[in-house]
């Protein structure tokens, strides 16, 4: 059973592999992925001289599971061009494939390497555009973030078959930040200043959490500040996996009771429990030799945590320590 430290640093080599794979060298995790899946029931497709894949590049034939890939090099820049190369395989498919009516077909997936963007606009569109004409045919995208929730249903022993080498051991490694939380941070360093992505308003119950924490002014500050900026993490994880989202609150939830601990040991003598405990549990956030505009992104966490998932004790009055659900 790898550690999560293991799995961390697998995500990040995973990730590495998605962001450089253009072309066949994604065609080839890809199918390394399917064909670790679903064995001897993924077939893929290669293409034959002039005639080429007919726009498969692999099915799972008993499934009528049809998948059409593309992997360019900017896929920001080739969003309208995939569009177009969606509809295009697609009719390739229908027509080599489907046999009569396009019976033959029962799903069509287009796997697009977004290098953890998101999948473009243009190709949701074409996706239901694609719908609306063909009501018995399920179509999908599927994306980096798709490619490692399925990498991380296989076993550690596969991981290192596809990424070419056996995950290291990351107690060997020094002072190499490979974990959710860095790169989180790194992501929300980099955001441009997006209205759209800052609230007009905090979301409902939220003073109220603050409230039954008992936090200081300040500290409550910091919360209400840092939730104004949470879309920013909702757009991270809307372009990563599940995975990464429940390794981020993980990590959370054990800096915040190593500092409910650390403060059960030591109480302070000249602030109230509560703050003493959200500081150094703030402070245990920040990476290395970090800025001011790391604590932006701390607090943008310690919002986005305390509002939407369960990191606090539900009741502090027994304890003196903070309890809100956040």
């Amino acid at each position: 059973m790898p550690t999560k430290e293991e799995r961390a640093l697998a995500r990040q080599m995973l990730k590495c592999r998605c962001i450089l794979a253009n072309a066949k060298a994604f065609q080839d995790l890809f199918w390394a992925v399917m064909k670790t899946i679903h064995k001897s029931a993924f077939e893929p497709v290669q293409p034959q001289g002039s005639k080429g894949d007919g726009g498969n590049d692999g099915y799972l034939p008993k499934d009528k599971h049809y998948y059409q890939l593309y992997a360019p090099i900017n896929p920001k820049e080739k969003a309208a061009k995939a569009a177009e190369k969606l509809g295009n395989d697609f009719a390739k498919v229908k027509a080599q494939w489907g046999g009569r009516g396009g019976r033959g077909i029962s799903m069509f997936t287009f796997a697009y390497n977004d290098k953890y963007e998101g999948v473009p606009k243009d190709i949701s569109m074409g996706l239901q555009g694609l719908r609306s004409l063909h009501k018995t045919i399920t179509f999908a995208s599927y994306g980096a973030a798709d490619l490692e929730t399925d990498f991380f249903e296989l076993d550690d022993t596969d991981w290192d078959r596809i990424l070419g080498g056996a995950v290291p051991d990351p107690d060997r490694i020094v002072g190499l930040d490979y974990s959710v939380l860095g790169e989180v941070i790194r992501h929300i360093m980099a955001c441009d200043v997006d209205e759209e992505e800052a609230r007009m308003d905090l979301p409902p119950g939220l003073d109220e959490k603050i409230e039954l924490n008992r936090l200081s002014r300040v500290n409550a500050t910091r919360i209400l500040n840092g939730n104004l900026q949470t879309g920013h993490i909702e757009r991270y994880f809307r372009a990563n996996s599940a995975f990464a989202l429940s390794e981020l609150r993980d990590h959370v939830v054990g800096v915040y009771e190593a500092a409910k601990l650390a403060i059960a040991a030591a109480p302070p003598v000249d602030i109230a429990v509560v703050d003493a405990v959200f500081l150094v549990f703030r402070r245990n956030l920040f990476p290395r030799q970090s800025t001011a505009a790391a604590s932006v992104a701390v607090d943008a966490i310690i919002g986005y945590f305390f509002e939407a998932c369960d990191v606090f004790d539900p009741s502090p009055s027994s304890r003196g320590l903070p309890g809100a659900t956040p």
